[in-house]
Order: structure tokens, then C-alpha cells, then sequence
């Protein structure tokens, strides 16, 4: 037999905070199916910044990226960044500069022009250099630059913008004051004529004051 009941039914309620974390995740939900979340991570970042780093950093090289690949640095900050090639098999270097590598007439992989950065961010810095560890070269360009050991361990280079190549498992020290450069600037491996700058290899600086 049946049983009725007078209890009333309850309705859901809502507070206005659920309501404003609910749009707000169906919100971002929809971000991430429209644009992905390499595009909200690069909005979210220009929104509210990302952390300064300090202190000391490990940069690793990998096929054909950094980690990390986006940097915030403050104008006047004692840096040590310790540069890793985390590759078994290919030589990687690191190079800092504004704007864009130019991306034209390069026959076998499309349009692409090795022209390198227009304004190298090492000009003029002070960087101290130890502890080489399998470094293929070193360009110094016009960087002021102190080595700590043997110079023939940097494999001394010319040409080119300020940039260690390393061999594969290779490392190399930095030492160095954030020059007062604000603003953005772009890293890169201009290894094999650009090609790995070309397949992703590259990353993004912001010098804050």
C-alpha cells in the first residue's frame, strides 16, 4: 500500500559565491575547449604575471623546448642560471634577444631566415662563466664576460649573438645582474640553421622593474 507524506519538497538553493564559481568554472571550461591551454595559460599570464625568479635557476634544454619556457626577471637581481642540455643525442644553445628571429626563404623546411636576434640581450651585461661541462662553443658577442677556469674549456667562439652551445649532457653556470632592459624579450636554439628555433625551441623573458 502507498504512503503519502505532507513533507515538502526542497528546492535546490544557490549562495551568490556558487553561483559566480560556477559561471566562472563553466567559464574557464569553455576557454580551454576554444583556445586550448597553452593560449589560457599565455592570457592568464598576461593577466596577472607570473612569479619573479630569483636566486638560482636551472634552465634544461630539451628536443625541441625549454624548461621552463616563459621567465620573469627583476632589473637589479642577482641571477645564477645553470644551463642544462638534457638531450641524448643533439647539441643545444641558448640565446636571448628582440624581436622574433626573422622566418623567410629557407628551401627545405619553407620560408626561414637565419638572420638571428636584431638586439642581442647580452650587450653590454657583465656575466660570469663557470663550471663548463661539455660545451661545443662559446660566442661571447659583446657581453663583459669573466671566466672562472681554464678558457679553453668555453671552446671560445666569434660570430653570432652571445650563446652557449652544449654538447649532449653538457652544463654551464651563469652569474650575472639583471641588466635594466624592461620589457619582453625571446630565447632560443639557432642550432642547425634555425631549424630548432623553427620546431618550437624557444621561450619568452619578461624583465620587470
Amino acid at each position: 500500500m502507498d504512503q503519502k507524506t505532507d513533507a515538502p519538497l526542497l528546492e535546490p538553493t544557490w549562495s551568490r559565491r556558487e553561483f559566480i564559481g560556477g559561471l566562472t568554472g563553466l567559464g574557464i571550461a569553455g576557454l580551454v575547449a576554444i583556445f586550448g591551454k597553452s593560449a589560457l595559460v599565455t592570457a592568464t599570464r598576461e593577466l596577472v604575471g607570473s612569479p619573479v625568479s630569483s636566486g638560482l635557476i636551472h634552465l634544461y634544454a630539451l628536443d625541441y623546448y625549454y624548461v621552463p619556457n616563459y621567465m620573469t626577471w627583476r632589473v637589479g637581481d642577482q641571477l645564477e642560471v645553470i644551463f642544462h642540455n638534457q638531450s641524448p643525442t643533439h647539441w643545444h644553445e641558448w640565446t636571448i634577444g628582440r624581436p622574433h628571429a626573422n622566418m623567410e626563404d629557407f628551401p627545405a623546411f619553407g620560408v626561414l631566415n637565419a638572420d638571428g636576434w636584431v638586439h642581442d640581450f647580452w650587450t653590454g651585461v657583465h656575466v660570469t662563466l663557470s663550471d663548463p661541462i661539455g660545451v661545443d662553443n662559446f660566442v661571447p658577442n659583446k657581453a663583459i664576460v669573466t671566466y672562472i677556469g681554464p678558457k679553453a674549456s668555453y671552446q671560445l667562439a666569434t660570430g653570432g649573438d652571445f650563446s652557449p652551445t652544449l654538447k649532449p649532457g653538457g652544463s654551464i653556470h651563469l652569474s650575472f645582474v639583471v641588466p635594466d632592459k624592461p620589457g619582453i624579450w625571446h630565447y632560443g636554439c639557432f642550432v642547425q640553421q634555425f631549424i630548432h628555433y623553427r620546431t618550437g625551441m624557444r621561450g619568452i623573458l619578461h624583465i620587470v622593474r
